[in-house]
């Protein structure tokens, strides 16, 4: 079969602009195929490099995300986009070093970035800092007051640190912001667990089983086998969804 023919047709005007036509349409390998086409023409191209950078990440290739990235950097050293993506894409690759390197790079250039505050936090918790990544999660949320995101993380981080009351009050308002908001509600399920307001964590197992069935399942599990308080410090905690 040639899969080849089942492609939709696009312009044959110039890679680049074909490359869009492709992305747009949601056909990204046929995509890399353009961009990669245009960079040979035009190899200091920004534009193609950060759209082959794009194609690669939605794939999940993060080792040819991060090469595109770091091209980027290389024609343009102080380009805060490109430092964010890199760094994102370090993250994913497990290199947390480098990730906060270029994450510390990008808000620096743009220090009223919220999201980019939010992706420095992560990097900072993988490497075990988790006191900073809490200072910088909560001047994402000062500066960004109605990001559910950032809240939700900055719960995440507090769990890490076991300041479960306060981990409460972080998805709690994730959840005024953003009602629906599966993740917050199972964090916000187990911490209420683990603080023994089964009560509470069952109103919420309910209001995620309307909204997310397997996840809710995932947090009934946890209400049904949770252990008396005294056993917690032996058994540990439940997991939370990062």
């Amino acid at each position: 079969m040639n899969h080849m023919a089942d492609r939709p047709q696009y312009a044959l005007d110039n890679p680049a602009h074909q490359g869009q036509c492709a992305f747009l349409a949601g056909d990204y390998e046929q995509a890399l195929v353009f961009f990669a086409d245009h960079l040979r023409q035009h190899p200091d191209c920004r534009d193609s490099l950060f759209n082959l950078g794009y194609c690669h990440s939605i794939l999940g290739h993060w080792q040819e995300a991060a090469a595109a990235y770091q091209r980027v950097l290389e024609l343009q050293p102080d380009d805060a986009h490109a430092h964010d993506l890199l760094g994102a894409a370090h993250l994913k690759l497990g290199e947390g070093e480098l990730a906060r390197r270029h994450l510390s790079q990008a808000a620096a250039l743009k220090p009223g970035d919220a999201l980019t505050k939010c992706n420095l936090a992560l990097a900072l918790r993988s490497l075990g800092r988790r006191d900073e990544a809490v200072t910088v999660l909560r001047r994402a949320v000062e500066l960004r007051p109605d990001f559910a995101y950032a809240r939700f993380e900055l719960g995440v981080t507090l769990v890490a640190e076991d300041r479960w009351p306060e981990a409460q009050a972080a998805f709690r308002e994730a959840l005024r912001i953003e009602p629906g908001f599966s993740r917050a509600l199972f964090n916000l399920g187990i911490v209420e667990t683990v603080l023994g307001n089964l009560r509470e964590a069952r109103t919420i197992y309910a209001r995620l089983a309307k909204t997310d069935a397997r996840m809710a399942a995932r947090l009934l599990d946890t209400l049904e086998g949770q252990t008396p308080p005294a056993d917690r410090t032996v058994n540990g905690p439940p997991p939370i969804c990062p």
